[in-house]
């Protein structure tokens, strides 16, 4: 047994992830941390750190132009090579990122903005200074989300907004156990996403209520934009993301005929204010 770093409840484990579960909040996470640099094949990283986010990008910032009229400072938390930033400065933002990848940093600083390059609660940023934070699919490879997460809350201003979007668990914990089956190895198919921290729409809700923020709201994610990852082996993008398209369709009238209850995406969208 070990406690949730999360909510503080117990935790057992499962065989087929080698993570334990909270019975509280639905955290899944590892016992021993094994967080390592991503790395990609060569040409794929503009793709999943640029093109296949860019509505997502852009459905953030019409988000937080309609929230936070009047811009102002946005740090982007996992700022990658800076995609996020540029479109947000052509907004009138003034971005910020942290990144800890050395040359992804070095490339998000080309454009223009500071780039801090420590975990954010070791970043030692000025308290009450933003408006906007943005961290997309980073809490799950952090080393302490819920430090960062009381941190974000420290760096906002009063009336401040964070905007995250994060891998849905209930979605890629059941999907691995498909994932072992004849049919998917068959046709190379690798779409279930797992790391250090995999959250729950409950978790993610207690993480942020604990950190001081509220009119927390989740809902379901789109999906990126064709196939960056290369997760749908002989399907191709193309059919990859019709798949992923209809599949999210799905995942939203199954929340809408529940009344916002359940989850089956494979991210999640969560807005919250300071």
């Amino acid at each position: 047994m070990s406690a949730c770093p999360v909510c503080g409840g117990e935790s057992k484990g499962t065989a087929l992830t080698g993570l334990l579960t909270c019975r509280d909040c639905g955290l899944a996470f590892a016992a021993e941390k094994h967080a390592v640099v991503a790395a990609y094949a060569p040409g794929l990283e503009r793709e999943i750190y640029g093109s296949a986010k860019t509505k997502l990008f852009e459905a953030a910032l019409d988000w937080l132009d309609h929230a936070l009229p009047g811009q102002g400072r946005l740090l982007d938390v996992g700022c990658a090579g800076g995609e996020l930033l540029r479109a947000a400065g052509a907004r009138g933002w003034r971005g910020e990122g942290v990144e800890l990848d050395g040359r992804l940093a070095d490339l998000a600083a080309g454009g223009g903005a500071a780039v801090h390059r420590r975990p954010v609660e070791e970043c030692g940023l000025e308290g009450s200074a933003y408006a906007a934070v943005t961290v997309f699919e980073v809490f799950s490879q952090m080393d302490a989300p819920v430090a960062a997460a009381a941190e974000i809350s420290k760096l906002l201003k009063p009336g401040g907004a964070v905007y995250i979007r994060e891998f849905n668990s209930g979605f890629h914990l059941p999907l691995l156990r498909l994932q072992s089956g004849w049919l998917f190895k068959s046709l190379g198919l690798k779409p279930a996403v797992l790391h250090d921290f995999n959250f729950t729409p409950r978790s993610l809700r207690v993480m942020l209520e604990r950190a001081g923020f509220r009119e927390i709201s989740i809902r379901n994610s789109r999906p990126t934009s064709g196939d960056p990852y290369r997760s749908g082996g002989r399907l191709g993008g193309f059919s990859t993301g019709l798949l992923k398209f209809l599949y999210y369709s799905l995942a939203q009238a199954l929340w809408l005929l529940s009344l916002g209850r359940v989850y089956a995406g494979s991210s999640l969208i969560i807005t919250a204010r300071k």
